[in-house]
Order: structure tokens, then sequence, then C-alpha cells
């Protein structure tokens, strides 16, 4: 079936082969949502071990033009039969068979993980990441692993975002010769192609919100839990945070309670009167986002229509020297936070270069290397002469922004700000800093079929409150339409 499949794709268009693998026994699991899979396999139209041979199947064929999974999950298939065989007994999980994708820098059993790089194919971690332990307790099968920006965009590539040697170059669905941006950019790329439902991404600087807002997907990013970040290829581990990416509201509440502390997460609301949003109109002044203000204010309404408050006021200010200043700590603390990572938390096979051990031996192995021509390393290089302590500066600097914030929600009574989501994270960068969650809303798409999206971040422990106004706004919106993979 695989062999026929794949002598069928070099032959068809990409919309050729999107309508060729879209069903499953008479179900079309294009935009499927958590709920209607659940359905079918509660009447047993459907089986676990058939839905994941269905979108490996899609993978295999659309994944060559798309380069938005890095590898495939070896195991998915047992863990298929498993699953079905718990269904049986009565077993059941919020995720309970839902693909699931993971972003490949966080680690999954049996599985490499080489932040999109070819030193680290033979390294493998010597534990599964504690986000994925919850998924796999509530039921999710993972699929396999999605590309990203090489090292999290730690290197400056002359390619677009989202390329990396071991995955090249991330399409979007939308259209193939955009640029998706964001380091999680093959996760937002295969939930919006639908090889998978969902997909885990990390967040840094914009990580998952940029990517999520060109692909008309919900990007959330949850409060900072350093618990969560176990099992990662760090880039800081101040800052990185496990997100979630998914095509619907409510999809992405699920997949964030799973992974997040359910203390955090109340039920679902529906009364949003005296909720006040503040609408950080500077930020919409830039050039790149101007074209984009019908949509925002359209978006608006339909928030105002479910209770909220809309406050448009000027920017929170942050002096371009603070975001500089964090920018380079957190260069800075990736040389100690991979060499603790490479010794205390991997194991290697006898193929994996012994070299490969620090921030110098992996500065070495891309001036060697003939892929060296396609980055400068001009973020990476200057890290090796870091001498202060990195994390320490980070903290000082989170702590005023988590004082400067609060205060900024306090004196103005808002329970969240929404600002752009692209085509840079400035309007947000507040929040990641003080690791308050944030979440993109796709509020719709412009003449050229690009997608558009808006930026809502809270205070700090807001999650439950940002997934319920998105649940909410996604009720009112339901602005997003599939990819027609067209240039």
């Amino acid at each position: 079936m695989l062999w026929l499949l794949l002598l069928v794709s070099a032959s068809c268009t990409l919309v050729e082969l999107d309508r060729a693998t879209s069903h499953c026994d008479g179900i079309d699991l294009r935009e499927i949502t958590i709920q209607a899979l659940h359905d079918h396999y509660l009447t047993g139209r459907l089986t676990v071990q058939k839905v994941t041979e269905c979108y490996l199947n899609r993978i295999h064929a659309l994944n060559p033009t798309l380069n938005a999974v890095i590898s495939t999950n070896p195991n998915a298939h047992l863990d298929a039969i498993k699953l079905d065989l718990k269904m049986r007994r009565g077993e059941w999980g919020s995720l309970y068979g839902i693909p699931i994708l993971v972003k490949d820098n966080i680690a999954v059993d049996g599985m490499q993980t080489t932040a999109g790089t070819l030193f680290l194919r033979d390294i493998f971690p010597k534990k599964e990441a504690i986000v994925v332990q919850r998924l796999r307790k509530h039921g999710a099968i993972i699929l396999g692993k999605t590309n990203l920006s090489e090292l999290s965009g730690l290197l400056q590539a002359d390619a677009k975002q989202g390329f990396s040697f071991a995955g090249e170059q991330t399409k979007n669905p939308y259209n193939l010769t955009s640029d998706i941006f964001g380091s999680s950019s093959g996760s937002a790329a295969a939930v919006a192609a639908n090889l998978a439902m969902g997909a885990l991404g990390t967040e840094t600087v914009g990580s998952i919100i940029s990517p999520a807002s060109t692909t008309a997907l919900y990007g959330f990013k949850p409060s900072h839990t350093p618990t969560l970040n176990k099992g990662l290829v760090p880039l800081s581990k101040l800052f990185d945070t496990v997100g979630v990416i998914a095509r619907t509201a409510l999809d992405t509440a699920i997949l964030a309670k799973a992974l997040t502390s359910k203390a955090r997460l109340e039920n679902n609301r529906t009364d949003f009167e005296g909720i006040r949003i503040g609408v950080l109109e500077t930020y919409f002044e830039n050039p790149h986002v101007k074209p984009h203000l019908n949509l925002t204010n359209e978006s608006l309404i339909n928030l105002e229509n479910i209770g909220v408050k809309i406050v448009k006021t000027t920017y929170f200010y942050m002096p371009p020297a603070y975001t500089y200043s964090v920018l380079t700590d957190i260069i800075c603390g990736f040389g100690p936070n991979i060499q603790k990572y490479l010794k205390r938390d991997t194991s290697r096979l006898i193929s994996a270069n012994p070299k490969i051990k620090d921030l110098k031996s992996i500065v070495r192995w891309y001036k060697n290397h003939p892929c060296s021509r396609n980055y400068t390393l001009d973020l990476l290089i200057p890290t090796l002469n870091c001498s202060a302590n990195p994390n320490h500066s980070l903290r000082k600097l989170q702590y005023e922004m988590q004082h400067n914030l609060t205060e900024f929600f306090a004196q103005n009574r808002y329970y969240a700000i929404l600002v752009p989501s692209h085509p840079r994270p400035m309007g947000y960068v507040a929040a990641l800093v003080a690791g308050y969650p944030v979440i993109n809303l796709p509020v719709g798409f412009t003449k050229d079929g690009s997608s558009v999206g808006a930026a809502l971040f809270g205070p700090a422990n807001s999650d439950s409150l940002l997934l319920n106004l998105a649940m909410a706004f996604d009720a009112q919106t339901p602005s997003r339409l599939p990819p027609k993979f067209l240039n």
C-alpha cells in the first residue's frame, strides 16, 4: 500500500495528493476535530490503528514537498493497537487516539531528537520529555517529529526560517513560496496541512505564535513552568516553554489541559461581562500590519459580541535596550545550557561524533562542515566570549518585567492585551519575558490568501481565561479555511 502511494506521489500535484489521502474508511479526516474523531471511535466507524495508518500515509505523500516532518515514529502502529485494546476494556482519555506531532527539540522515546542538526542525529535523550509522557497518559498517538529552524533559530541562515539540514526548508501550505516564520514552523505547517490534529512546539521569542499566525491556527504558549521543560534541547531554560498548536480553540484547550496543571485551567467560561481587553494601537501602526487592520477590527467586534470591553490605548513601553539585553542574555545562556544537556541528558550511539560535547565543538563543526556556507554564525560565535552569568541577568530582567506588567494590568484594569502576532513578536515579547501566557487568534485572510493573526496575552496564570476567550472567539469567528497548497 505504502509503496504504491509513494509511486503515485511522484507523478501527482500536492492538490491531488491532498484529495487522494483525505479520507479514511470513507471519513474525511481533513479539519476533523477531537470530538468528531472520538465520536467515530465510539460508534466503531474508525479504529486508532486505521486512523494512524491513514495519517502516516498522508505524511508520506505530502511531506516530501512540505518538509514539515523530520521523522515518523516507528512505534506508532504498535501504540495504536494497544490503544484499541484499551478502548475495548473501556479505558479512555481526553486525547484518546488523537494523532499528534512533536517538534524535534522535544524528546520522544525511541526517536532521535536532532533540533534540526546533523550532529545530534546519533545522540539520543536519556528520557522522554514530561510533556510527551502527559500526552501519552491522555491517550495521544505520537506520529513523529516536526521540522524547525535549526537549533531553534540560533543560527542565522541565508535560507528562510523553518530551514534545517535535518529537515530542509519547511513550506507554508497556504503559499508554498511564503515564509512561515518562527522555529516551530514544521509543527504549524503539519497541523495546517492536516498531517496531524495537533502538534507541540516550543516558544522562546515568537516560535509558536508567529508560525500559528501565518497558517491560520491557534497557537498557545502557557505560563512558563520549569518542570514542563524537562526533555528539551535547551535554548533558554528561563524562557523555553512547550506549547500547543491546533486548528480550533477547543482542540487547543484540550491539548493544553493535558500538558499543564489542572489547577490553572478551570471549566469553560461563557460570561465575559466586565472583561476589559487593552488593544495596544501603536503596534498596529507597523507598515506590515496596517493592511490587516480591517480584519483585526472585525475580530474586535466579535470579541465585543461575547461581552468583552475593548479599550484602545497606547503601547506598553519597553525600551529597545531592554529587548536587546534579553536577547543577548538568551544567546549567552545557550553555551552552558547545551553543554549540560549533552553531558547529563543524552546517550550516544557508536556512530555519534565524540567531539560534540560543548559550544566550542558545535561552532567548530559548523565551520568545518560543508553546510556552514548556509550559515553566517553571527549569533552563535559571539556566545563563546560571554563572561557574565546570563541566568542571573535574565532573572533580574524577568522580575522587572513581571513587576511592570502587573502594574500595567492593575492600573488599567485589563484582563488581557491584544497586539499583532506578526511579523515580529515585539508586541507580546513583554509577556514572553515575564513568563505569561499568550495565544494566537486567527482573524482571517488577506486578498492574496495570507493568514493573519492577533496575539492575546494576560497576566500571571491567566491561561484559563485566554483559552476560554479563544473558544468564545472561535464560536463567533470561524475564520479558518483549509490550505489550497498553491504557489
